[in-house]
């Protein structure tokens, strides 16, 4: 990070982002914070200059360090999250403050051609969907929402209320995948434009390649077979992401594969009682510069989640050229996985046992399916989502 977050529009814009042709689109982004996954997109957008694209950050969480809760430690990411791209901070803070954070907001919305609105439940989004109806400023969809929820009661009223505000005045959508896209369909007839979930797939591969010569002695250094393939779990240790399920898996294995855990949270000490009898170490949480180096030393990715609303440490694996292996409630599943991987049923640890097997039995061949499979997932194809949908939906000049 260069300097303070301010209220100010950031330095570091490389040249050709400091200016646009003037049939550029004046595209907003509304973002809760800066995510890890996030800026290269936004460096893509700006170095196409096919649009004027400007993200506003409702907090600094993210380009500074910051406690994640489900992590249980602090996390300072490695990677400079802020160069590259426009952006302002639009931070609410206090209540005293709150009347000068909805004129800002306001403000920021007036300048813009076409706005991006990551969700539905998050009050500011739904405070800027409003605005942008009052102003006649057109905005796009952007998020993970399903058409199917597991809340019950008044949450699933307050849901389908919501939804319904949000999508129905939106002007069209920037789905992320199949799962993504019916729950559009099912709040409201509205454009919708390709723009999935994903990753720096160049980096992550590049990285791999370079570190899978010292695949050998790093998991030598770990005490487990370099001949063995090797599974990974990558992410939180939480009971939602079920990395139990694939300790278990391993254990049914019976010593043909090993497990490496990457990630930190309230299940890693659980885990680790685990390491003194079977192939399984847990490294706790590695930072994105280090983490392709370690998807270097694996075969096959699991991800045996009970609620996923997409997981992009498929991508990442697969980025690596790992097999992926994942449940059926990972809404990554009918567009990444299928056809390349294996997805079995939620809890059932036979089916992932024999999964994992399948999947460190693969040959070269499948993993040029992956990688296939990948070029659809590609933040270039991402950035052109955006961009298309700016174009085709901007607020027209008034004549």
């Amino acid at each position: 990070m260069h300097g303070q977050m301010s209220r100010s529009v950031a330095a570091d814009v490389p040249p050709i982002c400091r200016t646009a042709p003037a049939v550029a689109p004046r595209l907003g982004v509304l973002a809760t914070h800066a995510i890890q996954y996030q800026a290269p997109l936004y460096q893509e957008i700006s170095r196409r200059n096919i649009v004027d694209l400007d993200v506003a950050y409702l907090s600094a969480k993210g380009a500074v360090p910051h406690y994640d809760a489900d992590f249980g430690i602090t996390v300072t990411w490695d990677v400079d999250l802020l160069s590259g791209y426009r952006w302002t901070l639009l931070e609410c803070g206090t209540l005293r403050n709150g009347i000068n954070w909805l004129s800002d907001l306001i403000a920021w919305i007036r300048q813009h051609d076409i706005v991006v609105l990551h969700g539905y439940t998050d009050p500011a989004m739904l405070f800027a969907a409003a605005v942008c109806q009052i102003l006649q400023v057109p905005y796009l969809m952007r998020g993970d929402s399903q058409a199917e929820s597991a809340a019950t009661g008044l949450r699933l009223f307050a849901r389908h209320v919501l939804a319904s505000f949000a999508v129905r005045g939106a002007a069209g959508a920037l789905t992320i995948g199949q799962l993504n896209a019916d729950f559009y369909a099912r709040y409201g007839r509205i454009p919708r434009f390709w723009a999935p979930y994903s990753i720096d797939n160049d980096r992550f591969r590049a990285a791999a390649d370079v570190a899978r010569c010292d695949r050998s002695q790093r998991l030598a250094s770990l005490g487990l077979d370099p001949q063995r393939p090797v599974v990974i779990f990558s992410g939180k240790l939480i009971p939602i992401k079920r990395p139990l399920d694939a300790v278990q898996a391993i254990e049914k294995c019976k010593g043909e594969l090993s497990l490496l855990v990457i990630g930190d949270g309230p299940l890693r000490s659980e885990i680790r009682k685990f390491e003194a009898r079977l192939p399984v170490r847990c490294l706790g949480f590695v930072n994105q510069t280090e983490l392709p180096r370690w998807y270097a030393c694996g075969d096959v990715l699991v991800l045996p989640s009970i609620r996923d609303k997409w997981g992009l440490v498929v991508n990442e694996g697969m980025a690596c050229g790992l097999v992926p292996v994942v449940s059926d409630a990972v809404g990554s599943a009918p567009d990444l996985v299928e056809g390349v991987g294996k997805v079995v049923p939620v809890g059932d640890i036979h089916e992932l046992a024999r999964a994992l097997l399948w999947a460190a039995n693969c040959d070269r061949d499948q993993v040029n399916l992956i990688r296939r499979k990948l070029e659809h997932f590609t933040i270039t194809e991402t950035a052109r989502g955006y961009e298309q949908a700016a174009l085709a939906l901007r607020r027209k000049p008034r004549r």
